[in-house]
């Protein structure tokens, strides 16, 4: 059994840095609870999604509207839809398709701005915003810019954040490594290593 090439403890405190990297991704370090925007700009951002999903709406209906007049009579929801969708050609289908995903995202929208969830919201609107079958109006693609603005000023107070987070925490184990009382432990630990897992036998 090849022995276990421990390193020495200067080359051990020279690895504090790459430990404390490593132990976790810098986000991990910052409490679950942290907010990194502000009330105005959370204030504002509510706005924003609330007034482009009002323009957005008769959009939407509008893209519904024409997606439905493009496919034969959909049957209501069950076994007969199923078999509708399956006798579809494939033009046919992608339509089908692509209005599911829309009534889909319509619905979610407004279950969205209904509990408050505004995440959701506005994932929905970006879908929205993709379709190609919508006409967005020029007020909610401006909308979306400005909302990917904000949060990428919460992204930056964030990454910022975690480095601080990150380098207070290199700081301490570097100094933790300089301790007697550390090196010890570690020789501890590498004594438990060494002797392997403690194994537990019941007799039956």
């Amino acid at each position: 059994m090849p022995v276990r090439q421990w390193p020495g403890r200067e080359e051990w405190q020279e690895r504090a840095e790459y430990a404390a990297r490593t132990l976790c991704p810098p986000r991990d370090r910052l409490p679950a609870d942290a907010v990194f925007s502000t009330a105005t700009e959370d204030a504002e951002a509510l706005a924003l999604i609330r007034d482009a999903a009002t323009r957005a709406r008769p959009a939407v209906t509008a893209a519904i509207a024409v997606l439905r007049g493009r496919l034969p009579d959909r049957p209501a929801a069950g076994r007969g839809r199923i078999a509708w969708f399956l006798n579809l050609d494939d033009a046919a289908e992608v339509v089908a398709s692509e209005l599911a995903q829309l009534e889909s995202s319509r619905t979610r929208l407004a279950r969205a701005l209904r509990t408050g969830h505004q995440g959701e919201a506005l994932e929905e609107l970006r879908h929205i915003a993709n379709c190609p079958a919508v006409e967005v109006p020029a007020e909610v693609a401006s909308a979306l810019v400005r909302l990917a603005e904000l949060a990428a000023l919460a992204t930056a107070r964030c990454d910022q954040a975690a480095e601080e987070a990150l380098q207070k925490a290199i700081a301490a184990e570097v100094a933790r490594r300089r301790t007697d009382q550390a090196w010890g432990r570690e020789l501890e630990r590498r004594s438990r290593v060494e002797a392997g897992p403690v194994v537990v036998r019941i007799r039956a």
